[in-house]
């Protein structure tokens, strides 16, 4: 709830993410991390067990995703910079 509140967003948009069911923009990554005072490819790093430069909220964040839901998480992300790459190099239709 504290991270939606601090991305002026729902908490099931945030909860949606958490579980892999929404993959969010490249913007709304940037945005996490933001809030959560981290470089944004640590959301998908698995550095359990190694001491941290984050703050606490990130920390408990990041405890509370697998490996595998940052695999996923990762790939997903993959796969939407892909379409918006796609999408930003398609030629504008000037019919």
């Amino acid at each position: 709830m504290k991270l939606a509140e601090m991305l002026n967003t729902s908490t099931s948009y945030i909860g949606e993410i958490e579980i892999n069911s929404r993959v969010p923009s490249l913007a709304m990554v940037e945005k996490i991390a933001k809030a959560l005072n981290i470089e944004p490819f640590r959301l998908f790093v698995d550095d359990k067990g190694k001491k941290s430069d984050n703050t606490p909220e990130a920390d408990i964040i990041l405890e509370n995703l697998t490996t595998k839901d940052r695999k996923i998480l990762a790939q997903q992300l993959k796969n939407r910079i892909s379409s918006e790459v796609d999408q930003l190099l398609q030629p504008e239709n000037t019919d």
